[in-house]
């Protein structure tokens, strides 16, 4: 049989109000949840929502037309990219 691994090797403790607490415990609890594992997955499903808008970069119209326009018409190497492209290592 396969035993189980603990995951929950750390601990995050906070104080709130019993107003905050008795609604987060409402909400747990008519989703069929206890209270720590209905904070820790809201938590966690905000903190994705949050890291993959701090990820994706936005454009307005304006910025990405001038974006494509560069893709589009790529200039020549510098000097100095031309050097570094001849750097060891460096691969065409």
């Amino acid at each position: 049989m396969a035993t189980a691994i603990n995951l929950k090797d750390a601990r995050i403790e906070f104080k709130t109000s019993s107003e905050i607490k008795n609604l987060l415990q409402e909400v747990a609890n008519s989703l069929g949840m206890d209270l720590s594992n209905f904070l820790i997955s809201t938590a966690v499903q905000k903190a994705k929502e949050i890291q993959k808008e701090e990820n994706i970069l936005t454009l307005s119209k304006k910025e990405w037309k001038a974006f494509h326009e560069l893709l589009d018409a790529p200039k020549e190497p510098s000097k100095d990219l031309f050097l570094l492209m001849k750097l060891e290592g460096f691969s065409k």
